[in-house]
């Protein structure tokens, strides 16, 4: 099956947004704000679009190599890091501290009542999520589930409030689960052909109200305004694969950012590796800028940059390693 170029452009823009708004360099209002309100629903509305049924046990192990293989080596990595530098200080607190993230899976701290301050494994919470949504799904229609929009935006409700009020559940269960509404429009996307113009304002609308009232941030899961907010983050979506259609008429704008989206999963850990263990993109921005300004936007560009390049070598690694066999 031929790959959707579009679709891939539209993740590099994704997995972008997601590496900039981990950049406190960037004001939160409205800048990051504004990225926030799209950005991870974008990847769950793209996985419900190439979704196609699957038998469950070939779906849990199928996705258990490609999501939380690539979620426990980065883990490794960090706590390898993590033990490096404990021989180096005599310190292994950290250690200790990231072994403890690895089995929670949390993406930040929580404001429910109980479980609210995990120990924070970072941006990768979105793999063990992302096994979760796409399972859940799965076994909807491997059930005969004909209502799976409807049964998606219950568990979208129930595990929000769930998370939001009450507790934090291991590997971002909750945060999976109230992710499926997004999956699920994916899916019924697929189906559509035209969007009425009507239905355009109205997903403006939402996500004017969304932007002024509420903040999406799945990974607590809280989405204050519920379906306003997931009514806006779909239409700011959408633009975003109107936007990579377009570019994929322009070759110089095509060829890189497709490029990108097929490494969005490893771009992700090599991010996380980044600004949990390594920091090397700050590092290495106090050595070559000479002012606070300076410094911050070399930040910005490195924390872009060094996971993009990081990603590169490895497939090319990977690659060399598979045609020496």
């Amino acid at each position: 099956m031929q790959r959707n170029d579009a679709l891939d452009i539209a993740k590099a823009i994704g997995i972008l947004l997601i590496i900039l708004v981990h950049c406190p360099e960037i004001p939160m209002m409205p800048f990051r704000h504004f990225m926030i309100t799209f950005n991870l629903p974008l990847f769950f509305l793209i996985s419900g679009y190439l979704y196609k049924p699957k038998d469950v046990k070939s779906s849990l192990k199928k996705d258990a190599i490609n999501l939380l293989s690539p979620y426990f080596y980065t883990c490794f990595f960090i706590i390898f890091i993590s033990f490096v530098g404990g021989l180096l200080s005599g310190d292994f607190d950290e250690i200790v501290y990231y072994i403890e993230a690895m089995f929670v899976g949390s993406g930040g701290t929580h404001p429910c009542l109980y479980f609210s301050d995990p120990p924070i494994i970072g941006a990768i919470w979105f793999l063990p999520a992302l096994y979760v949504c796409k399972n859940t799904y799965n076994c909807l229609q491997a059930y005969g589930c004909r209502e799976k929009l409807f049964i998606s935006s219950v568990i979208f409700i129930v595990s929000t409030l769930i998370g939001y009020y009450l507790l934090f559940l291991p590997f971002s269960i909750l945060s999976g689960l109230s992710a499926m509404i997004f999956y699920s429009i994916g899916d019924a996307l697929k189906s559509v052909k035209r969007i009425p113009l009507p239905y355009w304002f109205l997903g403006f609308v939402c996500w004017a109200l969304a932007f002024k009232y509420s903040h999406l941030y799945i990974a607590t899961p809280q989405l204050d305004l519920f379906f306003v907010d997931v009514i806006g983050a779909t239409t700011l979506s959408l633009c975003v694969f109107l936007i990579s259609q377009k570019m994929c008429k322009f070759t110089f704008l095509a060829v890189p950012f497709t490029s990108i989206g097929r490494l969005t999963l490893y771009i992700l850990c090599f991010h996380t590796l980044d600004i949990d263990i390594l920091c090397s993109s700050t590092l290495l921005a106090r050595q070559l800028g000479d002012t606070p300004a300076m410094i911050g936007l070399w930040t910005i560009v490195l924390r872009v940059l060094i996971p993009v390049a990081a990603a590169y070598i490895f497939l090319w690694i990977k690659t060399v390693c598979q045609k020496s066999k």
